[in-house]
């Protein structure tokens, strides 16, 4: 009989320390969930007092423990009301978006989830915080991108649709030189919205990876020549000279031809939109035993140091009216920068204000065997 005890309690050491190895390991993975987890947690007493905070939540607020314990919900967010009459109103689980308050002043958005919460038999609440700020930079963004494409959209096919009106009328019945001069400017309203919908379509085919280069070597020359050839009629259009001094036959590149020469048209149709009347835009080309250095040189107005480093983003100039590239798409460089850097080479822009514009991309040179 006493054996069969001892076994017993030998039998029930075992299964103590089993579930003892269980409950450790299980508290072992839960805290390490709440170590790693990428939303902020905190537990509050009844009263949303803060009882307990998560590392990722001490991140967003930026702080330590000791600044968020025993403080109310209410220091931390921004409610319409108070916090009783907002968790009264709110239901379990709902996400609300608020702003959050850190103690230097600074703020984010944030998106918060309240729900009830029992330790130990005492009734709390255990509240999600994730911060949204890229969600509303994205929103705002989308915003922008809407804003922008209804008005450079919306004017050159009013302009279609009111000449074609026109037309309908018989306003321009018998005044054939009338029509034809107004028939080449219908015709730049409708290639400046099939180049904006190309860029617009081929910068996310190419940073989704389906856009597909097919680099080839060319000579430096005929990408120039080509561009040249794409951009006679503007600069002849508002007086601005193109320069370009003799470039050698062997000096080649790497490069998607058709892509490229887009690349070089793009910057000077800048240059050119940007130029004094009888100005002269300079196409300038270098060479190490690396690169091919492009560069397109303007005596525009030239562009602010603190507006350069974001010329190349998406949409930008929907946000910089102060430059040069106010009444474009926005796209034009982006798209430009994204077929550069694919193709290994890099872009830039040098600019003072008042003293014109260089910029410049470079193309992997190839060697001649």
């Amino acid at each position: 009989m006493d054996k069969r005890i001892e076994q017993s309690v030998d039998d029930l050491k075992v299964l103590l320390e089993k579930s003892n190895d269980r409950l450790h390991n299980s508290e072992s993975r839960i805290r390490t969930l709440i170590q790693t987890i990428p939303v902020g947690l905190l537990i509050t007493s009844e009263a949303c007092i803060v009882e307990s905070a998560s590392p990722a939540c001490l991140a967003l607020f930026q702080c330590t423990y000791g600044d968020l314990h025993a403080r109310n919900l209410q220091d931390l967010f921004k409610f319409e009301k108070s916090v009783a009459e907002f968790l009264a109103s709110s239901g379990s689980n709902q996400l609300f978006e608020l702003t959050a308050q850190r103690r230097d002043g600074s703020q984010f958005p944030a998106a918060i989830k309240v729900s009830p919460f029992s330790s130990l038999s005492v009734p709390g609440l255990l509240v999600v915080v994730e911060d949204i700020s890229a969600k509303r930079e994205l929103e705002k963004l989308r915003e922008e991108f809407i804003s922008m494409m209804t008005h450079d959209l919306r004017t050159p096919l009013t302009s279609i649709k009111c000449f074609l009106e026109l037309i309908a009328e018989g306003v321009y019945d018998g005044r054939l030189d009338e029509l034809k001069k107004r028939c080449n400017g219908i015709g730049n309203d409708t290639t400046r919205l099939i180049n904006m919908i190309s860029s617009l379509l081929n910068l996310h085919k190419l940073e989704a990876g389906r856009l597909q280069l097919v680099p080839e070597v060319m000579q430096v020359s005929s990408i120039v020549s080509q561009s040249l050839e794409s951009t006679n009629s503007i600069a002849e259009a508002r007086n601005v000279t193109l320069n370009v001094a003799p470039l050698r036959d062997d000096l080649l590149v790497r490069a998607d031809g058709d892509y490229t020469v887009q690349v070089l048209v793009n910057l000077l149709s800048n240059a050119l939109k940007f130029s004094p009347k009888g100005s002269t835009v300079t196409i300038d080309v270098e060479a190490n035993h690396e690169f091919v250095k492009v560069k397109v040189i303007d005596k525009g107005r030239g562009i602010p140091k603190e507006v350069q480093t974001r010329l190349f983003n998406r949409f930008e100039q929907a946000q910089l009216s102060d430059a040069r590239v106010e009444g474009g798409s926005g796209l034009g460089l982006a798209f430009s920068k994204a077929i550069v850097e694919e193709q290994g080479g890099s872009i830039g822009v040098e600019s003072e204000p008042g003293q014109g514009c260089l910029f410049w991309f470079t193309l992997l040179k190839e060697t001649q065997d």
